[in-house]
């Protein structure tokens, strides 16, 4: 069984264990655990409703162009800012820790 690590906006730290794609993504996982206020494009990465922000690990896949574009029009954006719908539930992503960033202004 895997783990990650989510920090809600409140900074609460919640260790969730997951089945490597037992969600099709980080979005998902979170939904079901956490919240159901985020993901407004349904997973589609062009909203930014899912704004994470890697606290912990590193992620060695790169960010798909439209991702790139979508995080690019959040004003708290950096260099370790994912969207939530883009990232695989994998064994890649074990006991990483991520920081959700729901009171963002996003510029779309």
């Amino acid at each position: 069984m895997n783990q990650i690590n989510i920090i809600d906006s409140y900074n609460e730290i919640y260790k969730i264990p997951y089945r490597q794609f037992e969600y099709p993504n980080l979005m998902e996982l979170i939904i079901d655990n956490l919240y159901d206020d985020i993901g407004g494009c349904l997973g589609r990465g062009l909203c930014g409703t899912c704004h994470v922000e890697l606290v912990s690990g590193s992620m060695n896949v790169p960010i798909h162009p439209s991702e790139k574009e979508t995080l690019s029009k959040i004003n708290s954006s950096n260099k370790n800012s994912r969207l939530a719908c883009q990232i695989i539930l994998d064994e890649k992503i074990n006991n990483m820790t991520f920081k959700i960033k729901t009171e963002d202004n996003i510029n779309l």
